[in-house]
């Protein structure tokens, strides 16, 4: 967790945070590094608080080894010691169910083709497939076939490793 000022000075962070944001930026000096997504997520905030955008304070960011994190802003309740209207960003790892629709959107999947995936998360075969979505099974397999064009993946298991980074 970091946290910011009103006006989005950083104020404190943890030593976890440190090692995530020196994965994320990688620093100059003794400087703490601090993501744009960080202030992007923050700044959100503010814009959720002003009634100029309703989207939530939720970013999440592509590391380099497959890794996702997940940042989160939202205010801290006000403590005795703590500066008035702080901001705290968490950062943390994605889990897997949050990285599946980023991933589809990021490989510009159909609707179908999403839902195609998430039951082919929980492990389904081709007919369990097919009965879910009320397909026949040559379209599912025809689905398939797209999204893993579209995906540059060749079987299920190399689409559900890159899509739930498992």
């Amino acid at each position: 967790m970091l946290l910011l000022s009103a006006e989005l000075y950083l104020l404190a962070q943890t030593p976890q945070t440190d090692a995530y944001l020196r994965a994320l930026v990688p620093p100059q000096g003794d400087a703490p590094p601090v993501p744009a997504g960080a202030y992007n997520v923050a700044a959100q905030l503010l814009a959720v608080e002003e009634g100029v955008d309703r989207n939530p304070a939720v970013a999440r960011v592509h590391l380099p080894d497959s890794q996702w994190l997940s940042l989160r802003a939202a205010r801290i309740a006000q403590a005795p010691a703590a500066p008035q209207n702080t901001i705290a960003v968490t950062i943390e790892p994605t889990s897997p169910p949050e990285r599946l629709p980023l991933f589809c959107r990021s490989c510009a999947l159909t609707q179908r083709e999403t839902e195609l995936v998430r039951h082919l998360a929980t492990r389904s075969d081709t007919r369990e497939l097919a009965r879910r979505m009320r397909l026949s099974e040559h379209t599912v397999q025809d689905h398939l076939k797209s999204v893993f064009a579209k995906t540059g993946t060749r079987s299920r298991r190399d689409l559900l490793a890159r899509a739930l980074g498992s």
